[in-house]
């Protein structure tokens, strides 16, 4: 018992304790995150993107996914959906192969076309013989229901930019008599004349309206041109719209974006949802055209017009 009691003695003259060993203190309160917290982990939840509406970017043709009109021939038609969808209506590509030639046809909707690449023609019945070679830029519209032909001409495939006012279907009509033109219309690109879009500022933004009446609330189709380094600001527009890149390098750009967007290229297409700010800029040392077709009207809002 006395070498115990001695034992015991030295231990504790010598720092040694039986007590617990002293407790850590508490971690201070606030919002240190803690594992398996769900109150936690929501405060390191990234940001909410901002609200564009559903605006979209596409920066090319060769960035959109092709799929045959028939699914059964591969080597014929193929479309691209921008935006919408082709029961329905929307924005589109179609490619056309190298000689392809349609017959005369209609579709039940109306619908838009610009020429993005190839030589394509395109004509109503009985005017297959005169129709010549659309360059790139070209327009027309076909009203549905209208018989007409599509043929491309020359070593390469021809791209179309087309919009939609109702679903894509196709009627052969082989058969099909020369009519009246009627509300049909075609623009070759050379023939196209530019006015002022603000009679004050002739050197400023210039438009070309091939399609409705920009004075009326109506749908509007036309070609802009901004001139070189030129930027519109920030601005909206009662109406959706959608826009396709014809000549030089042009921003479209939404409110958060830095340094007011990234140029694209002859081919770019987006779509602006009416309400929301955006802006628009000229990158090229040529003016920048877009073909721009407006789902219910014109009309420009300057400033911070942003849906919340």
């Amino acid at each position: 018992m006395k070498r115990i009691a001695l034992a015991s003695i030295l231990f504790m003259a010598c720092g040694g304790s039986k007590k617990d060993p002293p407790k850590q203190p508490d971690p201070p309160a606030g919002d240190t995150p803690m594992a398996g917290d769900p109150a936690s982990e929501k405060k390191m939840e990234a940001p909410a993107p901002p609200d564009t509406g559903g605006a979209k970017m596409i920066t090319g043709v060769a960035a959109v996914t092709w799929a045959p009109l028939d699914p059964s021939n591969a080597a014929g038609p193929q479309l691209a959906v921008l935006h919408g969808d082709p029961k329905s209506g929307g924005a589109f590509f179609l490619k056309l192969p190298a000689g392809m030639k349609s017959g005369l046809h209609t579709h039940t909707a109306d619908y838009h076309a610009v020429v993005v690449s190839g030589a394509p023609k395109h004509f109503l019945a009985g005017g297959d013989a005169k129709a010549k070679p659309l360059a790139a830029g070209s327009y027309w519209f076909q009203p549905g229901g209208q018989p007409h032909g599509d043929e491309c001409s020359g070593k390469d495939d021809c791209v179309l930019y087309l919009v939609m006012t109702g679903g894509f279907d196709f009627t052969p009509t082989p058969k099909a008599k020369p009519d009246k033109a009627g509300a049909y219309k075609l623009v070759a690109r050379g023939d196209m004349k530019f006015v002022p879009m603000d009679p004050k500022q002739p050197n400023g933004m210039k438009a070309s309206f091939v399609f409705g009446n920009p004075a009326k609330p109506e749908p509007v189709g036309f070609v802009i041109e901004v001139p070189p380094k030129g930027n519109s600001g920030l601005h909206s527009h009662t109406s959706n719209y959608h826009a396709l890149v014809i000549d030089g390098q042009p921003a479209h750009w939404q409110p958060h974006e830095a340094n007011e967007g990234t140029p694209v290229d002859v081919g770019a297409y987006w779509y602006q949802p009416g309400g929301y700010d955006h802006g628009d800029r000229c990158l090229s040392d040529k003016p920048c055209r877009a073909f721009v077709f407006m789902e219910k009207m014109l009309d420009f809002k300057p400033g911070a017009a942003t849906k919340k």
